[in-house]
């Protein structure tokens, strides 16, 4: 384990980062139903952060941590090399617009930032609610060495709140490891 999780959590027990976690249901389920797992959340929104500490104190739950910031500068200047077991990303911001394209979290610098903070066993998680989302997701992590595998099933997530009201299409989502050199 990477001095860093240890000095977040106090213990060396591998670690999941959910990216933009919201409300925090799907950590807070995450973190209730697997202590013996530490999650690790980065919310760009600073009031949201703050609630969703808010909920985890109210919860009195110790296994996860939250963290407002930009996810791309984090992971890639502050996660330690093969130190994540898993990552969640579900439901990013789309950013449709042209001109909003540089917005989206999932470029190649952040897949290339993913891969190499995973550990040799890690997966991705990506769930979304807009297919064409999705396949452009796919190909930037498949550009970057991963490879689709949801051998390593979905983790059984909760439905968030956003997921109920918009996911009306369905939800397109797959688990990616990073392809063997």
């Amino acid at each position: 384990m990477q001095p860093l999780w240890t000095s977040v959590f106090g213990n060396d027990r591998p670690v999941e980062i959910e990216i933009g976690p919201g409300r925090g249901d799907v950590l807070l389920a995450f973190a209730t139903a697997r202590p013996e797992v530490n999650f690790f959340a980065i919310e760009y929104i600073h009031d949201a952060a703050e609630r969703l500490v808010a909920r985890l104190d109210d919860s009195r739950i110790t296994n996860a941590r939250v963290m407002a910031g930009d996810a791309g500068c984090v992971i890639h200047h502050v996660v330690p090399t093969a130190s994540v077991a898993r990552y969640h990303l579900y439901f990013p911001d789309p950013w449709p617009k042209r001109r909003h394209h540089k917005r989206r979290i999932m470029t190649p610098a952040f897949a290339a930032a993913m891969r190499r903070t995973l550990t040799p066993s890690g997966v991705v998680h990506v769930a979304t609610d807009l297919r064409w989302l999705f396949d452009e997701i796919t190909h930037t992590l498949v550009a970057a060495a991963f490879v689709r595998d949801d051998g390593d099933s979905l983790p059984n997530r909760p439905m968030t709140r956003f997921e109920r009201k918009y996911a009306t299409a369905g939800t397109f989502s797959g688990t990616f490891a990073p392809a063997v050199d």
